[in-house]
Protein backbone atom coordinates (compact mmCIF):
# COMPACT_ATOMS: atom_id res chain seq x y z
CA UNK A 1 0.00 0.00 0.00
CA UNK A 2 1.52 3.21 -0.73
CA UNK A 3 0.23 6.39 1.04
CA UNK A 4 2.73 8.58 -1.17
CA UNK A 5 3.78 11.06 1.94
CA UNK A 6 5.54 10.96 4.81
CA UNK A 7 3.38 9.79 7.76
CA UNK A 8 5.09 12.42 10.48
CA UNK A 9 2.23 14.71 10.17
CA UNK A 10 -0.76 15.84 12.64
CA UNK A 11 -4.19 15.33 13.73
CA UNK A 12 -4.60 19.01 12.57
CA UNK A 13 -3.11 18.59 9.50
CA UNK A 14 -4.39 15.32 8.31
CA UNK A 15 -8.05 16.89 9.11
CA UNK A 16 -6.99 19.31 6.92
CA UNK A 17 -5.94 17.00 3.99
CA UNK A 18 -8.75 14.90 4.39
CA UNK A 19 -11.01 16.88 3.81
CA UNK A 20 -10.94 16.77 0.17
CA UNK A 21 -11.26 12.92 0.04
CA UNK A 22 -14.46 12.05 -2.50
CA UNK A 23 -14.22 8.66 -1.46
CA UNK A 24 -17.94 6.93 -0.27
CA UNK A 25 -18.31 4.82 2.55
CA UNK A 26 -20.53 2.58 2.65
CA UNK A 27 -22.57 3.05 5.91
CA UNK A 28 -23.66 -1.05 6.57
CA UNK A 29 -19.64 -0.98 7.53
CA UNK A 30 -19.90 2.09 10.09
CA UNK A 31 -23.38 0.49 11.58
CA UNK A 32 -21.42 -3.00 11.67
CA UNK A 33 -18.46 -1.72 13.33
CA UNK A 34 -20.11 0.60 16.08
CA UNK A 35 -22.22 -2.74 16.95
CA UNK A 36 -19.54 -4.23 18.25
CA UNK A 37 -18.68 -1.39 20.52
CA UNK A 38 -22.39 -1.39 21.63
CA UNK A 39 -21.90 -4.99 22.72
CA UNK A 40 -18.58 -4.19 24.38
CA UNK A 41 -20.55 -1.68 26.39
CA UNK A 42 -23.30 -4.04 27.43
CA UNK A 43 -20.58 -6.49 28.72
CA UNK A 44 -19.36 -3.51 31.25
CA UNK A 45 -22.43 -3.58 33.63
CA UNK A 46 -22.66 -0.93 35.53
CA UNK A 47 -20.21 1.57 33.13
CA UNK A 48 -22.45 2.97 30.98
CA UNK A 49 -19.53 4.63 27.92
CA UNK A 50 -20.20 7.21 25.55
CA UNK A 51 -20.44 6.09 22.07
CA UNK A 52 -19.40 7.94 19.50
CA UNK A 53 -18.84 8.21 15.46
CA UNK A 54 -16.27 10.92 13.70
CA UNK A 55 -16.82 11.65 9.79
CA UNK A 56 -12.87 13.60 9.37
CA UNK A 57 -13.87 14.43 5.78
CA UNK A 58 -16.85 16.61 7.42
CA UNK A 59 -15.01 16.99 10.75
CA UNK A 60 -18.41 16.82 12.16
CA UNK A 61 -19.53 14.03 14.45
CA UNK A 62 -22.64 11.45 13.12
CA UNK A 63 -22.87 9.76 16.66
CA UNK A 64 -23.15 11.18 20.26
CA UNK A 65 -24.42 9.20 22.73
CA UNK A 66 -26.04 10.51 26.07
CA UNK A 67 -23.47 9.20 28.19
CA UNK A 68 -21.52 12.67 27.04
CA UNK A 69 -23.87 14.18 29.89
CA UNK A 70 -22.60 11.81 32.73
CA UNK A 71 -18.57 12.32 31.62
CA UNK A 72 -18.54 16.29 31.10
CA UNK A 73 -21.96 17.11 31.51
CA UNK A 74 -22.49 18.34 27.89
CA UNK A 75 -25.30 17.98 26.06
CA UNK A 76 -24.65 15.18 22.74
CA UNK A 77 -26.01 18.05 20.73
CA UNK A 78 -22.92 20.21 21.68
CA UNK A 79 -20.78 17.64 19.76
CA UNK A 80 -22.91 16.95 16.87
CA UNK A 81 -23.26 20.86 16.20
CA UNK A 82 -20.11 21.93 17.22
CA UNK A 83 -18.11 18.88 15.48
CA UNK A 84 -14.33 18.45 16.08
CA UNK A 85 -13.77 22.03 17.29
CA UNK A 86 -15.85 21.43 20.05
CA UNK A 87 -13.70 18.37 20.97
CA UNK A 88 -10.45 20.33 20.16
CA UNK A 89 -11.84 23.24 22.86
CA UNK A 90 -12.68 20.36 25.73
CA UNK A 91 -9.13 18.42 24.69
CA UNK A 92 -6.55 19.24 27.78
CA UNK A 93 -3.86 21.28 25.58
CA UNK A 94 -1.11 19.36 27.01
CA UNK A 95 -2.21 15.70 26.60
CA UNK A 96 -3.52 16.96 22.85
CA UNK A 97 0.35 18.24 21.84
CA UNK A 98 0.83 14.85 22.87
CA UNK A 99 -2.13 13.28 20.74
CA UNK A 100 -1.69 15.25 17.88
CA UNK A 101 2.12 15.34 17.59
CA UNK A 102 2.74 11.69 18.63
CA UNK A 103 -0.16 9.23 19.23
CA UNK A 104 -2.25 9.86 16.42
CA UNK A 105 1.28 10.04 13.93
CA UNK A 106 2.08 6.33 15.69
CA UNK A 107 -1.27 4.88 14.30
CA UNK A 108 -1.04 6.35 10.80
CA UNK A 109 2.52 5.22 11.13
CA UNK A 110 0.97 1.34 11.98
CA UNK A 111 -2.34 1.98 9.54
CA UNK A 112 0.83 2.69 6.90
CA UNK A 113 2.24 -1.00 7.75
CA UNK A 114 -0.63 -3.16 7.65
CA UNK A 115 -3.11 -4.06 4.90
CA UNK A 116 -5.86 -2.01 4.17
CA UNK A 117 -8.22 -4.68 4.39
CA UNK A 118 -7.18 -5.65 7.99
CA UNK A 119 -8.03 -2.37 9.26
CA UNK A 120 -11.16 -2.82 10.99
CA UNK A 121 -9.39 -6.03 12.99
CA UNK A 122 -7.66 -3.14 15.50
CA UNK A 123 -8.86 -1.57 18.15
CA UNK A 124 -6.71 1.73 18.72
CA UNK A 125 -6.85 2.62 22.69
CA UNK A 126 -5.16 5.73 24.56
CA UNK A 127 -6.30 8.09 27.68
CA UNK A 128 -6.27 11.65 27.84
CA UNK A 129 -7.78 14.46 29.78
CA UNK A 130 -11.25 16.22 28.67
CA UNK A 131 -12.53 19.36 30.28
CA UNK A 132 -16.04 19.07 32.79
CA UNK A 133 -18.34 21.28 32.15
CA UNK A 134 -17.79 22.49 35.49
CA UNK A 135 -14.06 23.38 34.40
CA UNK A 136 -12.03 20.12 36.29
CA UNK A 137 -10.80 18.02 34.21
CA UNK A 138 -11.90 13.76 33.84
CA UNK A 139 -9.15 11.47 32.80
CA UNK A 140 -11.05 9.44 29.83
CA UNK A 141 -10.25 6.07 27.98
CA UNK A 142 -11.17 6.14 24.75
CA UNK A 143 -11.38 2.56 22.71
CA UNK A 144 -11.65 2.86 18.80
CA UNK A 145 -11.17 1.82 15.45
CA UNK A 146 -10.92 3.42 11.81
CA UNK A 147 -12.55 3.18 8.25
CA UNK A 148 -10.21 3.87 6.23
CA UNK A 149 -9.81 5.15 2.61
CA UNK A 150 -9.47 2.46 -0.06
CA UNK A 151 -7.21 4.30 -1.96
CA UNK A 152 -4.75 5.92 0.99
CA UNK A 153 -5.22 4.19 3.77
CA UNK A 154 -5.96 6.87 5.96
CA UNK A 155 -8.53 7.10 8.19
CA UNK A 156 -12.06 8.70 7.10
CA UNK A 157 -13.93 7.79 10.05
CA UNK A 158 -13.08 7.18 13.34
CA UNK A 159 -15.79 5.26 16.30
CA UNK A 160 -15.37 3.58 19.01
CA UNK A 161 -16.26 4.55 22.80
CA UNK A 162 -15.47 6.56 25.48
CA UNK A 163 -15.30 5.43 29.85
CA UNK A 164 -14.14 8.06 32.73
CA UNK A 165 -11.70 6.04 34.35
CA UNK A 166 -11.29 8.46 37.52
CA UNK A 167 -10.99 6.01 39.98
CA UNK A 168 -8.41 4.72 38.62
CA UNK A 169 -6.75 7.29 36.44
CA UNK A 170 -4.14 9.34 39.28
CA UNK A 171 -0.92 10.16 36.86
CA UNK A 172 -0.92 12.21 33.96
CA UNK A 173 0.86 9.58 31.72
CA UNK A 174 -1.09 8.50 28.45
CA UNK A 175 -1.67 5.01 27.92
CA UNK A 176 -1.38 3.74 23.91
CA UNK A 177 -2.08 0.40 22.93
CA UNK A 178 -3.15 -1.19 19.88
CA UNK A 179 -4.68 -4.59 19.70
CA UNK A 180 -5.89 -7.07 16.81
CA UNK A 181 -9.13 -8.71 17.06
CA UNK A 182 -9.46 -12.05 14.72
CA UNK A 183 -10.99 -14.97 14.78
CA UNK A 184 -9.31 -18.26 15.71
CA UNK A 185 -10.72 -21.63 15.71
CA UNK A 186 -14.47 -20.50 15.66
CA UNK A 187 -13.32 -18.29 19.02
CA UNK A 188 -12.84 -14.31 18.42
CA UNK A 189 -9.61 -13.90 20.05
CA UNK A 190 -7.26 -10.52 20.97
CA UNK A 191 -4.26 -9.53 21.43
CA UNK A 192 -2.10 -6.41 21.99
CA UNK A 193 0.80 -5.90 18.94
CA UNK A 194 1.98 -2.55 20.19
CA UNK A 195 1.99 -0.65 23.22
CA UNK A 196 3.25 3.04 24.28
CA UNK A 197 3.73 5.51 27.04
CA UNK A 198 3.73 9.42 26.59
CA UNK A 199 4.42 12.23 28.98
CA UNK A 200 2.80 15.58 28.10
CA UNK A 201 5.43 16.90 31.17
CA UNK A 202 8.96 16.48 30.34
CA UNK A 203 9.88 16.17 34.50
CA UNK A 204 7.82 12.95 34.19
CA UNK A 205 10.38 11.10 32.16
CA UNK A 206 13.38 11.92 34.28
CA UNK A 207 14.69 8.87 36.45
CA UNK A 208 14.74 9.60 39.98
CA UNK A 209 18.07 9.88 41.65
CA UNK A 210 17.12 5.75 43.58
CA UNK A 211 16.13 5.12 39.27
CA UNK A 212 19.76 5.93 38.06
CA UNK A 213 21.55 3.87 40.92
CA UNK A 214 19.19 0.68 40.49
CA UNK A 215 20.16 0.95 36.91
CA UNK A 216 24.05 0.88 36.86
CA UNK A 217 23.91 -1.88 38.84
CA UNK A 218 21.71 -3.44 36.47
CA UNK A 219 23.76 -2.44 34.01
CA UNK A 220 27.31 -4.44 35.39
CA UNK A 221 24.76 -7.95 35.54
CA UNK A 222 23.72 -7.54 39.26
CA UNK A 223 20.24 -9.53 39.98
CA UNK A 224 17.16 -8.62 41.61
CA UNK A 225 17.90 -9.64 44.85
CA UNK A 226 21.93 -8.09 44.86
CA UNK A 227 20.34 -4.98 44.00
CA UNK A 228 17.87 -5.50 46.98
CA UNK A 229 20.48 -6.27 49.62
CA UNK A 230 22.61 -3.32 48.04
CA UNK A 231 19.73 -0.44 48.75
CA UNK A 232 18.23 -2.67 51.65
CA UNK A 233 15.34 -2.63 50.10
CA UNK A 234 12.87 -5.44 48.89
CA UNK A 235 12.97 -7.31 45.74
CA UNK A 236 9.48 -6.06 44.91
CA UNK A 237 10.35 -2.57 45.41
CA UNK A 238 13.22 -3.02 42.61
CA UNK A 239 10.76 -4.85 40.61
CA UNK A 240 8.40 -1.47 40.69
CA UNK A 241 11.82 0.61 40.10
CA UNK A 242 12.61 -1.42 36.81
CA UNK A 243 9.02 -0.94 35.88
CA UNK A 244 8.60 2.72 36.03
CA UNK A 245 11.67 3.04 34.39
CA UNK A 246 10.85 0.95 31.47
CA UNK A 247 7.99 2.82 31.42
CA UNK A 248 9.21 6.32 31.17
CA UNK A 249 11.66 5.23 28.62
CA UNK A 250 9.51 3.58 26.38
CA UNK A 251 11.36 0.62 26.41
CA UNK A 252 9.92 -3.05 26.71
CA UNK A 253 13.28 -5.36 28.45
CA UNK A 254 16.08 -4.57 30.77
CA UNK A 255 18.73 -4.64 27.89
CA UNK A 256 16.52 -2.35 25.51
CA UNK A 257 16.49 -0.04 29.19
CA UNK A 258 20.26 -0.17 29.49
CA UNK A 259 20.53 0.72 25.96
CA UNK A 260 18.57 3.57 26.35
CA UNK A 261 20.70 4.67 29.23
CA UNK A 262 24.10 4.32 27.90
CA UNK A 263 22.82 6.66 24.36
CA UNK A 264 21.06 9.17 26.51
CA UNK A 265 24.23 9.14 28.85
CA UNK A 266 22.35 8.25 32.24
CA UNK A 267 24.78 6.21 33.31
Amino acid sequence: MNIGRSLDFSFQNHLQNIYYASEAVDETEIRRMLSQFEQLSIALNHIKPLLFVIDYTKSQYLVMTEASQLIISYDPRDFLDGGIPMLLELFQKDDFKVYNEKLFTANMRFLKNSPQEEHHQYVFSYTYRVRHRSGHYVPILQRGSYITSKETGLPLYSLGMVMDITPFKKDHVIYHTIEKTEKVSHQMQKHIVESNYFFPYEEDTLLTRQERNILETMAEGWSSKQIAVKFRISENTVSNHRKNMLKKTNTKNVAELVAFAIRHQII
